[in-house]
């Protein structure tokens, strides 16, 4: 009678172990996921107005830029791109003036704020990137809090 309560006593301590070993192996090999990180930027220039919302994600970057010159025809649409460092290769499907062109931007993130640099533009394979990439207009949006 003792030797049969024996061996279940021994069989039920080994499932559990098993059990809880193979538990914690599956909670070890799951990394928790990163939360995305809304960051919203702003730059006011009299009566000019630039707001950037960017939801970054491990490696990926996604958001919404709106260049609100006064007066003049405002340009507008979705950003997508990729997250490197404090680097940010991006496009954006920018739309102004009925029509709607693929830009290449180059951001760069500081600590409270954000840049890039716009200036004449040629046409590589659909996407209009600048022709001297460092130079131009430089961009700098202060970050805000977002809405």
């Amino acid at each position: 009678m003792i030797r049969p309560l024996l061996l279940i006593s021994l069989a039920l301590a080994c499932s559990c172990q098993n059990r809880s070993s193979n538990e914690s192996a599956a909670t070890q090999s799951t990394s928790p996921s990163v939360a995305p990180d809304t960051l919203c930027f702003q730059q006011i220039m009299g009566r000019d107005t630039t707001t950037l919302r960017l939801i970054t994600h491990e490696a990926t970057a996604t958001g919404f830029l709106d260049i609100n010159p006064y007066e003049k025809d405002r340009a507008k649409g979705s950003i997508q791109g990729t997250v490197k460092g404090n680097q940010i290769q991006a496009t954006w499907d920018r739309s102004g003036e009925g029509v709607t062109q693929r830009h290449a931007l180059d951001f760069t993130l500081k600590a409270d704020a954000i840049t890039w640099y716009e200036g004449e533009r040629v046409e590589k394979q659909g996407v209009w990137v600048l022709k001297e990439p460092n130079k131009g207009y430089a961009y700098v949006l202060t970050k805000t809090d977002c809405p």
